[in-house]
């Protein structure tokens, strides 16, 4: 197998571990589903060939002795050429020099791999400070976005311009059987601004890891559309 044909195996893997056919076709309301908004629109249909999605990662610690070394980075999602019905050729390119990873080519996308790139982040960060199995967190993560997630409407501004977005807020870990096992961070939280006014819709993308104790160490991650500001 090709390393393209790898890494689109790979990314299209990670991505159905949290879609399901059934969520996608929950049925939407007047205000957006969350299921809706980060899964079924067509987020690329709004950038044309040529473009680069271009956001800002930033990593901040409260103890690097306990959870490394903090740092800003960047990710990159270049849009190769328009397919069928909305979708998108790209190549995603995560971080740059020593913790650049290899880029992924993937053809006919249609929803913004950024999504994914958080998603498992985002579960792989929370078992390394919270502890627990990998497939049973994502799913837990999975299911508590399509059923638990709150959708509320904020405001963007993008250049010169405000434009109407949503943010996504899910603790998905809050309640859960094994929060006893989870070191105190059950009470993590992760949210998601999307608006279809912006270029590959995804504005910010935040997960912020907090313990119950206040003297335990603190992480956040958030990825950010350059350019751009959530209105708070």
């Amino acid at each position: 197998m090709s390393s393209t044909a790898k890494a689109l195996s790979a990314l299209l893997i990670a991505s159905a571990i949290f879609v399901s056919p059934a969520s996608l076709r929950a049925e939407v309301a007047a205000k957006p589903s969350s299921v809706d908004i980060l899964f079924e629109r067509k987020h690329l249909t709004n950038v044309g060939p040529g473009s680069t999605l271009a956001y800002r990662f930033e990593r901040t610690v409260s103890a690097a002795d306990l959870l490394g070394q903090p740092f800003a980075d960047e990710i990159k999602i270049d849009i190769k050429k328009g397919g069928s019905e909305g979708t998108r050729d790209v190549v995603v390119k995560v971080f740059s020099g020593d913790r650049a990873r290899e880029p992924q080519p993937i053809d006919e996308l249609s929803i913004n791999p950024v999504l994914v790139v958080f998603l498992d982040r985002a579960v792989a960060s929370y078992m390394s400070i919270a502890g627990g199995k990998i497939a049973y967190l994502k799913d837990k993560f999975r299911t508590s976005l399509r059923e638990r997630a709150t959708v509320l409407p904020v405001k963007v501004k993008l250049a010169d311009k405000t434009v109407d977005a949503y943010r996504v807020s899910v603790v998905p870990y809050s309640g859960d059987l094994n929060a006893s096992k989870m070191r105190g961070y059950e009470n993590s939280k992760f949210s998601i601004v999307v608006s279809e006014a912006v270029p590959g819709h995804f504005v910010e993308l935040l997960a912020t890891y907090e313990n119950n104790a206040k003297e335990a160490p603190r992480l956040e991650e958030r990825t950010l559309m350059v350019g751009a500001e959530v209105l708070k």
